[in-house]
């Protein structure tokens, strides 16, 4: 146990984090579930019921300036995700877009997060579930020129700009479920990430998902240096060439792909991945760049109109 288990952050979020598992797997099944057998009633409502427990958890963990939402992510040119379950976005920037049906539409550029939410998924689910979200992602390569709201790299020009290198340029991407129906201590890592280029389109790497959390299985993520958690599945570092004098003479950007590691609780009383899984994300939501979306991209002009100036005379 750490020699700094008993600060006051850590007690609180221990009561909080056995709060959530108890109501994700428990509450939920005893509201919904009939009585002489194991069928859902309302299963929709079931499902909407798990997805507020977890917006309410992650709220937690949000920095004042995000929010948490459902809806879909578009672009300005079009593009259109499929419903997310869940959808974290910087409120300072994101404007608030409804159709009649209350549904929200989210720009790609202010959003930081999005996550799925799910019941019991077999392997063919969990690889259905990553590709949906890869895809989702990928909205976020195909940006025109975009502005930085905010960036943890300083980051001021458009040129700057390379989701596809810079892990802290593309979205988090994020699965929570009750449980895997397959055995997951006997199924290969490569057998789960293979989805990613089984198919068509061949998904690239930056698309891949930062964590999967099973509450009764265990987390997976990545591992940096061996042995550190790491919310992203590759990292940008750089690499120095000096001269004589020892002055750097040129800065070389090298991504390294990073290994999958699982996280397994050691019994079922367990909340040490789901620990692991909240601090991660929180540092995962605290590191991606905020984009500005601009609603002159999202509204342009559709005909053409006459304009005037005026002419005005100052007297001081």
């Amino acid at each position: 146990m750490s020699s700094n288990s008993s600060n006051q952050i850590n007690k609180l979020f221990r009561a909080k984090i056995e709060s959530f598992k108890t109501s994700f797997i428990n509450n939920s099944r005893n509201l919904y579930t009939k009585d002489k057998d194991e069928g859902l009633i309302h299963p929709s409502e079931f499902g909407l019921y798990r997805e507020e427990l977890v917006k309410e958890y992650l709220k937690n963990i949000l920095p004042d300036r995000m929010e948490i939402g459902s809806g879909f992510v578009v672009t300005a040119n079009g593009l259109v995700s499929t419903q997310c379950d869940i959808i974290i976005y910087d409120k300072t920037v994101t404007p608030l877009i409804k159709n009649e049906k209350n549904q929200r539409f989210f720009p790609i550029e202010s959003v930081v997060a999005i996550g799925e939410v799910k019941s019991k998924l077999t392997l063919t689910d969990l690889k259905d579930a990553l590709l949906k979200l890869a895809k989702t992602k990928g909205l976020r390569d195909i940006l025109y020129s975009p502005a930085y709201v905010y960036s943890i790299r300083n980051k001021k020009s458009t040129d700057d700009y390379k989701p596809q290198n810079d892990e802290f340029d593309q979205i988090v991407t994020f699965l929570i479920c009750e449980k895997f129906s397959f055995p997951i201590e006997d199924t290969p890592l490569t057998n789960i990430i293979r989805c990613y280029g089984d198919s068509s389109p061949h998904r690239p790497f930056c698309h891949r998902h930062n964590m999967v959390l099973s509450i009764e299985d265990g987390l997976l993520t990545y591992v940096l240096d061996g042995y550190t958690i790491y919310p992203f599945p590759s990292k940008l570092t750089s690499i120095f060439k000096f001269d004589e004098k020892n002055n750097i003479t040129e800065e070389i950007k090298k991504v390294e792909r990073l290994n999958y590691r699982f996280i397994k609780p050691i019994n079922k009383e367990s909340i040490e991945h789901i620990r692991h899984f909240t601090s991660i994300l929180h540092t995962g939501l605290i590191s991606v760049s905020v984009l500005f979306p601009d609603l002159a991209r999202y509204i342009p002009d559709e005909e053409d109109v006459q304009m005037f100036d005026c002419v005005q005379n100052y007297k001081f």
